[in-house]
């Protein structure tokens, strides 16, 4: 190794071991703040970014009312998944109720021809 090369790599050690310690401050300044949760400030660019995204998607939250309206819609949309859920479930039930009847049907017409064949 040349005698020149040694002030640049002692400048590069030196630069890496600043940037290691200012690392490691800021890695600690995160995990004491972990704990501590949002400022007010941050929760109202939270809501103001939360209110914006959901008023492009068409749902507006600025008033008590509009409020008031996009719930009785959820609702609404509630009653529909429900009504779906519970009609599927009854012609679910209907048609293993039916496949039952049939099967049943089979064996009881299989069992009165053995019957009437005499057993044999």
């Amino acid at each position: 190794m040349e005698d020149q090369d040694l002030p640049a790599i002692l400048r590069r050690l030196d630069a890496m071991e600043r940037n290691q310690t200012q690392l490691a401050s800021s890695h600690t300044i995160l995990v004491d703040n972990i704990g501590k949760g949002f400022t007010e400030q941050q929760l109202g660019q939270i809501r103001h970014a939360f209110r914006d995204e959901l008023a492009d998607a068409g749902l507006r939250l600025d008033d008590a009312s509009h409020q008031d309206e996009a719930r009785e819609d959820f609702r609404f949309l509630r009653g529909l998944r429900r009504m779906r859920d519970n009609m599927s479930t009854k012609i679910g039930n209907a048609v293993i109720t039916a496949v039952i009847v049939i099967c049943f049907a089979i064996i009881g017409s299989g069992f009165w021809q053995w019957i009437n064949s005499g057993g044999k």
